[in-house]
């Protein structure tokens, strides 16, 4: 015990003069503007959007392959091997930025926007495995194999381009990518092979979300095996929830205190497959989540980022990416019901992530996008600007940004623009 505490004791002294390296640099100044600053939830604005955009085509360019690169790592632990600076691109990631890119390019009349779309879809296309899948991991990682969640990521990005772009070829490696994932789904929703070596195996609730992708390419060929597997997938996702509306079997490797961003996964596919399908049992389950984690964010929009089976927070710290989505799913209920409290709690959720966005140390690589935890060093990619992170966040604003045009459009009593 002694020699175990006295090692411990050493690394961390060895980590205490790190913060301080020259390499960790970029770092420490994100954390000193998080000691300057107090948390609150500010109102998602244009600007915001904008800069997580800028950010991501930053991200593309660096990247110099046409994927987007992982992320931007600031600072690393001690006695660890972890790149830094730009990481690889990431296919999954990439995947899904591609409809994202085009909401952006049709909103905004961005140009840049929508080439960045085809060349990411140019790239994923061109990485696309024997058997129709998706590796799993950075590019480059090993060992090259498909992955059922990463090909139904990369879906979203193959149908969007397919709709967008009428190209054959995009529609055959989508067709693809969905015939991969049947044939790696059982009759039960689950998925008995197909899983990613980057986390602990078996089956995941949020797995669901790639239902979602399933639907989208069921919507664009017209073929209903598509939609069946993804209401299998749906079934299992319901399965797993619990009474007080938590998920089971639903983290990357540690199910006992999920991600709130794999929480966000499980909403984002039980309600477009609830929407698509006509499923109320799905948006039921939605509402019943919501209304759990509604009670959870705190009035300056934190919410820990781990959340044990009775709610509890089992961290102190803020996995923005899982933030980010879960506001987006309080907004699109509130599109779909109209309901107050949905929109006063995305934008409360989401004025919490735009309050960190701000905290700027003018550093292109940093500035502009969405880091994994708050502070800068929680557990959820720490000390790193992560692409999804971001993707989502965009996703939100954007989605805030529609919603705050109907509460004016509609003239609602209760809603006031602009109130930071």
């Amino acid at each position: 015990m002694l020699v175990r505490n006295a090692k411990a004791a050493a690394r961390a002294g060895l980590e205490f003069f790190n913060t301080y390296s020259k390499e960790s640099s970029a770092a420490l100044a994100v954390a000193r503007l998080e000691r300057q600053a107090r948390p609150a939830s500010v109102s998602p604005t244009r600007r915001h959007l904008d800069a997580a955009i800028a950010w991501i085509a930053r991200a593309h360019d660096a990247g110099n392959t046409g994927g987007v690169p992982w992320g931007y790592r600031a600072r690393r632990p001690v006695r660890t091997a972890y790149p830094m600076g730009w990481i690889a691109p990431y296919p999954e990631t990439t995947g899904y930025i591609i409809p994202t890119m085009l909401r952006y390019a049709d909103m905004a009349g961005d140009k840049d926007a929508l080439e960045r779309a085809r060349r990411m879809t140019e790239w994923e296309l061109s990485i696309q495995l024997a058997d129709g899948g998706i590796q799993g991991g950075t590019y480059g990682s090993q060992p090259v194999e498909s992955s059922t969640f990463v090909t139904g990521q990369v879906l979203f990005g193959f149908v969007s381009a397919v709709e967008r772009f009428h190209e054959e070829p995009i529609r055959t490696a989508a067709i693809r990518a969905g015939d991969w994932l049947l044939s790696c789904l059982d009759e039960t929703g689950r998925f008995v092979r197909g899983y990613s070596h980057f986390c602990a195996p078996g089956s995941k609730a949020y797995e669901v979300r790639t239902g979602l992708a399933l639907v989208e390419l069921a919507d664009l060929v017209n073929d209903q095996r598509y939609r069946d597997a993804a209401s299998r997938m749906a079934d299992y996702a319901l399965s797993t929830q619990q009474p007080n509306g938590w998920f089971a079997e639903n983290d990357l490797d540690f199910h006992d205190q999920p991600l709130t961003h794999t929480i966000g996964y499980a909403l984002e596919g039980l309600h477009g497959i609830g929407v698509r399908l006509s499923r109320r049992d799905c948006i039921d389950a939605v509402e019943s989540t919501l209304c759990a984690i509604s009670r959870l964010i705190q009035s300056n929009g934190h919410l820990a980022g781990r959340l044990r089976k009775d709610w509890t927070a089992a961290v102190d710290w803020v996995c923005l990416t899982g933030s980010s989505q879960i506001a987006g799913v309080f907004l699109r209920m509130y599109l779909q019901t109209g309901k107050r409290e949905y929109f006063e709690a995305g934008r409360n959720l989401l004025g919490f992530v735009c309050f960190t966005q701000e905290l700027m140390p003018s550093i292109p690589s940093i500035d502009g996008g969405i880091r994994g935890s708050y502070p800068f060093g929680g557990q959820y990619g720490q000390w790193c600007v992560l692409n999804w992170a971001t993707k989502f966040f965009a996703d939100s604003v954007m989605d805030y940004l529609a919603a705050e045009d109907k509460a004016r459009r509609e003239g609602v009593a209760w809603f006031s623009p602009h109130d930071e």
